[in-house]
């Protein structure tokens, strides 16, 4: 066999003349003759044939290492046979191996790093390192004497003698060390593996059962809705129900004290007419006792002094006696005649809380009588959604009453516009028209201090509901009506919220006039918070409208004691801007202050429209009481109230009033 591979290197020989000059070159430094040896010839040329292919080492041909050896500044006739000492060379060698070397334990340091590789590829890797140092090893023999001679010649006769490996190489690391130690990080890893597989297909298995009682949860929920909504409904019913039994038996017992609507029949006309209550019939006989008591009372003082005048001739003693006695018996009658005004003035205040009491029924016992002729008593849900209750209030074309949405479940007040069946198509457009455009204007308006409007939808072709903000409390002309006069602080507050939004509405991309502020439209909640509604007749400010405002379409609109002089001009079309909203928001702080309007206050929207008095009212005079009211307030009142439009300040102006300013001096 070995005869057979010597023919076979031999063969080939005749291709490899550079490299085996090379190689004879080599062979004579190491054994110290200037030619090389014959019968070394063949074999080496064999070797060098057989590894020119590259190494199943990683790639690297010996003949790539000798000639890596070989020496370009050696003596080609062979003169010399002893390597001499090159101290440049050695450096450079030295060198090479260190980066050599630090590339290495670079490699090593990466390959320490790395969670996930393949065991192939790391096997690879390591054989690579290995001909790596191989090639350091025979680079630094160059440097290093008779130690790398001796390394080169055994490397030779190995090759020589047919062995292929480098067994002579020292090398760190043993390949089976290192295969081992990588397969036990496989098998570590594939175990970790396998641990995190099952921990996500248990996490997938819960994921999957959560996802399932989710959904049952939905179903369930989804066949419990109807059950769940009737169960309120039926709640919310039977308070209601309770409410209204009590306020109708609250009202028969309140009539009984305060009176009650009679009718009354003239021929084929029919009348209500109004009959106190046995406790008004009771005052009213206390104070008419008084006066009879106190008309007899000044009779006798009367009398008494009229027989002190006709005294005739007597005595001065007994004269003395008789004017003591006329000034005891004046002074008795003086006496009696203060005690008597106490009780009147005790009979009257008492006969005032039960006339506002009065008030109160008449206004309940309407709100009774409208709810149940209204066709909305029965408890209805509304767009399956908004549970009727009580009735509120009705207006004109439109019912107001409490419901409950059964979807956001909170209170809301549904307001009912119901268009008379007798009216033209034409009058019921401009009626929806109407509605439309307030709808459209009020709900975009997010404000704290303004009603919000939820929904819109339509009931039947007669009908339709705008679903708004429910407020707890009273109105303000509510509150007026039980308390007159406020202290002037609430009203500052009262105002003050007002003209928050108010403000709201001026600071819009699109300015808004609301055109009908009044006490009916400034709503509380249960905190105080004041809060203004009812945007019926409300002015959009459009963006080309000059400095003195747009034109009033609408003139005859509106409640008459709160709308300022501008908008009763006959002779030309009015031009109105928020000024408006400033002059009656002055007329209310009037109102709240001292009892009463300031303008027209005894008279009806007509004759106050026939007398012009809005026209005339150029300005304000403030009554003596209450005296309590401040200067400030009159001068706050007396600037919203100015009579010239030009001079009359807007909204945003009047916002920051001094009087209104709450912040901390």
């Amino acid at each position: 066999m070995a005869e057979d591979m010597l023919l076979h290197f031999t063969s080939n020989s005749s291709n490899q003349s550079d490299q085996s000059s090379k190689i004879a070159k080599l062979e004579a430094r190491l054994v110290g003759k200037a030619t090389p040896a014959t019968h070394l010839q063949v074999p080496l040329q064999s070797a060098v044939n057989s590894f020119s292919a590259p190494s199943k080492f990683g790639g690297v041909t010996l003949s790539e290492s000798l000639a890596d050896s070989d020496d370009s500044d050696d003596d080609d006739n062979g003169g010399a046979f002893l390597i001499l000492a090159n101290t440049q060379k050695r450096q450079k060698v030295e060198d090479e191996c260190a980066s050599i070397a630090m590339e290495m334990a670079v490699e090593d340091q990466r390959q320490a790093s790395v969670e996930t590789f393949d065991s192939s590829k790391l096997i690879s890797e390591t054989h690579k390192k290995k001909q790596a140092r191989v090639r350091v090893n025979a680079a630094s023999g160059r440097g290093r004497g008779g130690r790398a001679t001796d390394q080169g010649r055994n490397q030779i006769i190995s090759l020589s003698n047919g062995d292929l490996g480098f067994s002579n190489v020292n090398d760190d690391y043993s390949s089976e060390d290192d295969v081992a130690s990588l397969r036990a990080k496989v098998a570590s890893m594939e175990e970790n593996l396998k641990k995190y597989q099952d921990e996500v297909s248990d996490y997938r298995n819960r994921c999957e059962c959560l996802d399932k009682e989710l959904k049952d949860l939905k179903d369930l929920e989804q066949k419990l809705k109807p059950k769940r909504t009737k169960v309120l409904s039926d709640l919310l019913i039977s308070v209601s129900k309770a409410e209204r039994q009590e306020a109708r038996m609250k009202v028969r017992q309140d009539s009984l004290r305060l009176g009650n609507i009679g009718v009354i029949r003239a021929g084929t006309l029919i009348s209500e007419t109004w009959e106190d209550g046995q406790t008004l019939k009771d005052l009213n006989a206390q104070l008419k006792y008084l006066l009879e008591v106190k008309e007899a009372v000044e009779r006798q003082r009367k009398s008494l002094k009229k027989r002190q005048s006709d005294k005739g001739d007597v005595s001065d003693i007994e004269s003395g006696a008789q004017e003591e006695d006329t000034v005891i018996q004046d002074e008795i009658y003086k006496s009696r005649l203060a005690s008597i005004k106490r009780e009147e003035e005790s009979i009257i205040r008492e006969r005032d809380r039960y006339e506002l009491e009065k008030g109160r029924l008449i206004r309940e016992m309407k709100r009774i009588r409208d709810e149940d002729g209204s066709r909305f008593n029965n408890f209805q849900i509304l767009n399956h959604r908004y549970a009727l209750l009580n009735l509120l209030g009705k207006g004109g074309f439109s019912e107001v009453y409490k419901a409950f949405d059964l979807v956001e479940h909170r209170y809301v007040a549904c307001k009912l516009h119901g268009l008379n069946a007798q009216w033209s198509e034409e009058k019921k457009q401009s009626y929806m028209r109407h509605a439309i455009r307030e709808y459209n204007i009020h709900k975009t308006l997010i404000h704290h201090n303004i009603v919000r409007l939820w929904d819109i939808f339509e009931i039947d072709s007669n009908t339709f509901c705008t679903v708004l903000e429910y407020c707890s409390g009273k109105d303000l002309d509510a509150v007026l009506k039980a308390t007159p006069i406020l202290p002037e602080r609430e009203a500052r507050i009262i105002i003050y919220q007002i003209f928050q939004g108010l403000v709201y509405l001026n600071k819009r991309t699109q300015k808004i006039i609301h055109y009908d502020l009044k006490p009916g439209n400034v709503l509380f909640d249960d905190f105080g918070v004041a809060k203004v509604t009812d945007f019926g007749l409300s002015k959009i400010v459009e963006d080309d409208v000059g400095s003195q405002g747009m034109e009033l379409t609408s003139q005859g609109a509106g409640t008459y004691w709160y709308l300022p002089p501008e908008c009763f001009e006959l002779n030309k079309v009015p031009l109105i801007s928020s000024k408006v909203d400033v002059w009656s928001a002055g007329i209310l702080m009037y109102q709240m202050i001292f009892g009463r309007r300031p303008f027209g206050h005894d008279q009806s929207q007509e004759r106050i429209l026939r007398e012009d008095t809005i026209i005339k009212a150029r300005k304000v005079e403030f009554p003596s009481r209450p005296a309590a009211v401040s200067n400030e307030a009159k001068d706050f009142i007396r600037r919203c109230l100015t009579y010239n439009q030009a001079e009359r300040p807007d909204v945003l102006s009047v916002a920051q009033d001094p009087y209104l300013n709450y912040k901390k001096k």
